[in-house]
Protein backbone atom coordinates (compact mmCIF):
# COMPACT_ATOMS: atom_id res chain seq x y z
CA UNK A 1 0.00 0.00 0.00
CA UNK A 2 1.51 3.19 -0.50
CA UNK A 3 2.73 5.87 1.82
CA UNK A 4 -0.46 8.21 2.59
CA UNK A 5 1.33 10.12 5.28
CA UNK A 6 3.06 12.31 2.33
CA UNK A 7 1.02 15.37 1.19
CA UNK A 8 1.50 14.47 -2.39
CA UNK A 9 2.93 10.53 -2.51
CA UNK A 10 4.20 9.42 -5.64
CA UNK A 11 1.94 6.11 -5.41
CA UNK A 12 -2.01 7.01 -4.55
CA UNK A 13 -4.61 4.04 -3.68
CA UNK A 14 -7.50 3.87 -6.33
CA UNK A 15 -11.32 3.24 -5.79
CA UNK A 16 -13.02 1.53 -8.41
CA UNK A 17 -17.11 0.82 -8.61
CA UNK A 18 -18.66 -1.57 -10.45
CA UNK A 19 -22.38 -1.41 -10.67
CA UNK A 20 -25.28 -4.16 -10.50
CA UNK A 21 -24.92 -4.89 -14.02
CA UNK A 22 -21.18 -5.38 -14.28
CA UNK A 23 -19.97 -2.15 -15.63
CA UNK A 24 -17.70 -0.37 -14.48
CA UNK A 25 -19.06 2.79 -12.56
CA UNK A 26 -15.70 4.74 -12.36
CA UNK A 27 -12.33 4.85 -10.56
CA UNK A 28 -10.82 7.75 -8.36
CA UNK A 29 -7.24 8.38 -7.77
CA UNK A 30 -6.76 9.42 -3.60
CA UNK A 31 -4.40 10.30 -1.63
CA UNK A 32 -5.42 9.89 1.98
CA UNK A 33 -7.21 7.88 4.15
CA UNK A 34 -10.13 10.29 4.62
CA UNK A 35 -9.89 11.12 0.61
CA UNK A 36 -10.86 7.31 0.20
CA UNK A 37 -13.41 6.78 2.67
CA UNK A 38 -15.15 9.88 1.37
CA UNK A 39 -15.11 8.18 -2.02
CA UNK A 40 -16.39 5.26 -0.98
CA UNK A 41 -19.30 7.03 0.90
CA UNK A 42 -22.23 4.27 2.54
CA UNK A 43 -23.71 2.94 -1.07
CA UNK A 44 -21.77 -0.04 -1.68
CA UNK A 45 -23.11 -3.08 -0.96
CA UNK A 46 -19.92 -4.67 -0.39
CA UNK A 47 -16.43 -2.95 0.04
CA UNK A 48 -13.34 -4.75 -1.13
CA UNK A 49 -9.80 -3.46 0.04
CA UNK A 50 -6.60 -4.61 -0.83
CA UNK A 51 -5.29 -4.65 3.07
CA UNK A 52 -5.46 -6.77 5.98
CA UNK A 53 -8.73 -5.65 7.60
CA UNK A 54 -8.50 -7.50 10.86
CA UNK A 55 -5.21 -8.79 12.72
CA UNK A 56 -6.04 -10.90 16.05
CA UNK A 57 -4.22 -9.89 18.95
CA UNK A 58 -3.13 -13.28 19.50
CA UNK A 59 -1.35 -13.59 15.77
CA UNK A 60 1.81 -15.75 15.57
CA UNK A 61 3.98 -15.37 12.40
CA UNK A 62 0.65 -15.20 10.78
CA UNK A 63 -3.07 -15.05 10.53
CA UNK A 64 -5.86 -18.37 10.17
CA UNK A 65 -6.14 -16.66 6.50
CA UNK A 66 -2.36 -16.52 5.13
CA UNK A 67 -1.97 -20.32 6.65
CA UNK A 68 -4.81 -20.98 4.67
CA UNK A 69 -4.17 -19.49 1.13
CA UNK A 70 -0.73 -20.82 1.71
CA UNK A 71 -2.14 -24.21 1.06
CA UNK A 72 -3.53 -23.03 -1.55
CA UNK A 73 -0.72 -21.79 -3.28
CA UNK A 74 -2.30 -18.10 -3.53
CA UNK A 75 0.72 -15.86 -2.36
CA UNK A 76 -0.35 -13.71 0.59
CA UNK A 77 1.70 -11.32 2.75
CA UNK A 78 2.03 -13.29 6.63
CA UNK A 79 0.11 -10.43 8.44
CA UNK A 80 0.87 -8.99 12.09
CA UNK A 81 0.33 -6.12 13.72
CA UNK A 82 3.66 -5.35 14.35
CA UNK A 83 4.86 -6.27 11.06
CA UNK A 84 1.77 -4.04 9.62
CA UNK A 85 3.68 -1.08 11.28
CA UNK A 86 7.23 -2.14 10.20
CA UNK A 87 6.75 -2.15 6.60
CA UNK A 88 3.78 0.19 6.08
CA UNK A 89 3.66 2.52 9.02
CA UNK A 90 0.28 0.34 10.75
CA UNK A 91 -2.98 -1.78 9.72
CA UNK A 92 -4.18 0.56 7.06
CA UNK A 93 -7.02 -1.57 6.03
CA UNK A 94 -8.46 -1.65 9.67
CA UNK A 95 -8.10 2.30 9.60
CA UNK A 96 -9.94 2.95 6.09
CA UNK A 97 -12.67 0.03 8.09
CA UNK A 98 -12.71 2.36 10.87
CA UNK A 99 -13.62 5.46 8.73
CA UNK A 100 -16.93 3.94 6.62
CA UNK A 101 -20.06 3.47 8.11
CA UNK A 102 -20.49 1.29 10.85
CA UNK A 103 -23.19 -0.62 8.55
CA UNK A 104 -21.07 -0.90 5.66
CA UNK A 105 -19.98 -4.68 5.30
CA UNK A 106 -16.20 -4.48 4.32
CA UNK A 107 -13.49 -7.44 3.90
CA UNK A 108 -10.01 -7.99 2.32
CA UNK A 109 -9.66 -8.95 -1.43
CA UNK A 110 -6.33 -9.99 -3.22
CA UNK A 111 -6.00 -8.48 -6.67
CA UNK A 112 -3.36 -10.67 -8.05
CA UNK A 113 -5.36 -13.86 -7.20
CA UNK A 114 -8.51 -12.56 -9.03
CA UNK A 115 -6.26 -12.08 -12.29
CA UNK A 116 -4.77 -15.29 -11.79
CA UNK A 117 -8.65 -17.01 -11.47
CA UNK A 118 -10.08 -15.22 -14.37
CA UNK A 119 -6.79 -16.15 -16.62
CA UNK A 120 -7.62 -19.72 -15.14
CA UNK A 121 -11.44 -19.67 -15.86
CA UNK A 122 -9.86 -18.87 -19.93
CA UNK A 123 -8.75 -22.29 -19.82
CA UNK A 124 -11.63 -24.19 -17.32
CA UNK A 125 -14.69 -21.52 -18.12
CA UNK A 126 -17.97 -22.40 -15.40
CA UNK A 127 -19.32 -25.95 -16.56
CA UNK A 128 -16.12 -27.69 -16.51
CA UNK A 129 -15.85 -30.95 -15.30
CA UNK A 130 -13.66 -30.80 -11.72
CA UNK A 131 -10.19 -31.87 -11.79
CA UNK A 132 -9.38 -33.61 -8.25
CA UNK A 133 -7.01 -31.79 -6.51
CA UNK A 134 -3.88 -33.29 -7.17
CA UNK A 135 -4.37 -32.35 -11.12
CA UNK A 136 -6.48 -29.01 -9.79
CA UNK A 137 -2.98 -28.02 -7.99
CA UNK A 138 -1.15 -28.93 -10.85
CA UNK A 139 -2.19 -26.79 -13.08
CA UNK A 140 -2.79 -23.89 -10.92
CA UNK A 141 0.49 -23.47 -10.61
CA UNK A 142 1.44 -23.20 -14.70
CA UNK A 143 -1.02 -20.19 -14.48
CA UNK A 144 1.22 -16.73 -14.04
CA UNK A 145 -0.94 -13.87 -14.62
CA UNK A 146 1.78 -10.80 -16.01
CA UNK A 147 3.50 -8.87 -13.46
CA UNK A 148 2.54 -5.34 -13.47
CA UNK A 149 2.92 -3.99 -9.70
CA UNK A 150 5.59 -1.17 -9.18
CA UNK A 151 8.75 -2.36 -7.80
CA UNK A 152 11.08 0.29 -6.67
CA UNK A 153 8.70 3.03 -6.99
CA UNK A 154 8.63 2.11 -10.86
CA UNK A 155 5.38 0.33 -12.67
CA UNK A 156 6.38 -2.64 -14.75
CA UNK A 157 4.79 -1.25 -17.99
CA UNK A 158 4.94 -3.69 -19.90
CA UNK A 159 2.60 -6.12 -17.59
CA UNK A 160 -0.50 -3.37 -17.26
CA UNK A 161 -2.04 -3.68 -20.87
CA UNK A 162 -1.87 -7.27 -20.26
CA UNK A 163 -3.58 -7.15 -16.69
CA UNK A 164 -6.32 -5.02 -17.55
CA UNK A 165 -7.32 -7.13 -20.61
CA UNK A 166 -7.62 -10.05 -18.44
CA UNK A 167 -9.73 -7.87 -15.92
CA UNK A 168 -12.13 -7.38 -18.75
CA UNK A 169 -13.28 -10.94 -18.42
CA UNK A 170 -14.54 -10.24 -15.11
CA UNK A 171 -16.47 -6.88 -15.79
CA UNK A 172 -17.24 -4.12 -18.74
CA UNK A 173 -14.17 -1.67 -18.31
CA UNK A 174 -15.61 0.69 -21.17
CA UNK A 175 -15.09 3.34 -18.29
CA UNK A 176 -11.41 2.97 -17.88
CA UNK A 177 -9.81 6.79 -17.00
CA UNK A 178 -7.56 8.47 -18.48
CA UNK A 179 -4.22 9.17 -17.01
CA UNK A 180 -4.20 12.07 -15.18
CA UNK A 181 -0.32 12.15 -14.84
CA UNK A 182 2.35 11.11 -17.05
CA UNK A 183 5.99 9.10 -17.16
CA UNK A 184 5.88 7.01 -14.63
CA UNK A 185 3.68 8.15 -12.36
CA UNK A 186 0.59 7.61 -14.58
CA UNK A 187 1.60 3.87 -14.64
CA UNK A 188 1.86 4.24 -11.08
CA UNK A 189 -1.50 5.40 -10.62
CA UNK A 190 -2.51 2.43 -13.67
CA UNK A 191 -1.34 -0.25 -11.70
CA UNK A 192 -3.50 1.24 -8.13
CA UNK A 193 -6.33 1.43 -10.59
CA UNK A 194 -6.08 -2.56 -11.97
CA UNK A 195 -5.41 -3.31 -8.25
CA UNK A 196 -9.28 -1.38 -7.24
CA UNK A 197 -10.58 -2.74 -10.02
CA UNK A 198 -9.85 -6.45 -9.19
CA UNK A 199 -11.30 -5.75 -5.89
CA UNK A 200 -14.42 -4.24 -6.95
CA UNK A 201 -14.32 -7.52 -9.75
CA UNK A 202 -14.21 -9.95 -6.32
CA UNK A 203 -17.27 -7.80 -4.87
CA UNK A 204 -19.41 -8.30 -7.74
CA UNK A 205 -19.04 -11.64 -8.03
CA UNK A 206 -19.65 -12.25 -4.59
CA UNK A 207 -23.33 -10.30 -4.68
CA UNK A 208 -24.33 -11.27 -8.59
CA UNK A 209 -22.14 -14.53 -8.80
CA UNK A 210 -23.10 -18.11 -9.06
CA UNK A 211 -22.76 -19.80 -5.60
CA UNK A 212 -19.80 -21.62 -6.65
CA UNK A 213 -17.64 -19.40 -8.43
CA UNK A 214 -16.45 -17.37 -5.45
CA UNK A 215 -15.20 -18.19 -1.56
CA UNK A 216 -15.22 -16.36 1.36
CA UNK A 217 -12.52 -17.76 3.86
CA UNK A 218 -12.39 -16.43 7.42
CA UNK A 219 -14.03 -15.23 9.95
CA UNK A 220 -15.39 -11.50 11.05
CA UNK A 221 -13.30 -11.51 14.31
CA UNK A 222 -9.99 -13.89 13.08
CA UNK A 223 -10.29 -11.99 9.36
CA UNK A 224 -11.99 -12.55 6.54
CA UNK A 225 -10.77 -12.39 2.80
CA UNK A 226 -13.00 -12.87 -0.38
CA UNK A 227 -11.67 -14.50 -3.84
CA UNK A 228 -12.92 -15.41 -7.06
CA UNK A 229 -13.62 -19.02 -7.09
CA UNK A 230 -14.66 -22.36 -8.76
CA UNK A 231 -15.21 -25.70 -7.73
CA UNK A 232 -11.64 -26.93 -7.50
CA UNK A 233 -10.26 -24.52 -5.34
CA UNK A 234 -13.11 -24.17 -3.31
CA UNK A 235 -12.95 -28.39 -2.52
CA UNK A 236 -9.30 -27.56 -1.82
CA UNK A 237 -9.70 -24.69 0.64
CA UNK A 238 -12.17 -26.72 2.60
CA UNK A 239 -9.74 -29.68 2.32
CA UNK A 240 -7.06 -27.84 4.28
CA UNK A 241 -9.01 -25.65 6.31
CA UNK A 242 -9.97 -29.37 7.82
CA UNK A 243 -6.96 -30.48 8.09
CA UNK A 244 -5.21 -27.04 9.79
CA UNK A 245 -8.19 -26.93 12.55
CA UNK A 246 -7.59 -30.29 13.53
CA UNK A 247 -3.89 -29.87 13.83
CA UNK A 248 -5.16 -26.86 16.02
CA UNK A 249 -3.96 -24.18 13.80
CA UNK A 250 -6.86 -22.31 12.71
CA UNK A 251 -10.02 -21.89 14.18
CA UNK A 252 -12.13 -20.71 11.02
CA UNK A 253 -15.43 -22.06 9.84
CA UNK A 254 -14.83 -25.02 7.21
CA UNK A 255 -17.48 -24.11 5.08
CA UNK A 256 -16.24 -21.24 2.68
CA UNK A 257 -18.69 -21.41 -1.00
CA UNK A 258 -20.67 -18.97 -1.99
CA UNK A 259 -23.47 -21.35 -1.54
CA UNK A 260 -22.82 -22.12 2.05
CA UNK A 261 -21.62 -18.91 3.55
CA UNK A 262 -25.22 -17.10 2.09
CA UNK A 263 -25.14 -13.39 0.39
CA UNK A 264 -22.56 -10.26 1.43
CA UNK A 265 -25.85 -8.66 3.13
CA UNK A 266 -26.11 -11.55 5.95
CA UNK A 267 -22.35 -11.32 6.86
Amino acid sequence: MPDMTRVDPPGRSAVAEIGPTGDLLGVQMCSSNEEIAATVGASPALVVIDAPVVIPPDTQGRRDLEHVLTWLDIPAFPVTAARMVTVHGGARGAILAALLPPAQIVVEGIPDQVIRQLLWERDHPPGSDPLGLAAYRAAWLDVRPPAFRPRGGRARNDGLIPARNILADGADLSAWPEPERTGDLAALDEAAAIDATACAVTAYRCLHGHEDRWARIGSNDRGVVVIPADPDLIARAEVNIARLTDEGTIAIPLEVAGRAVGPPQSW
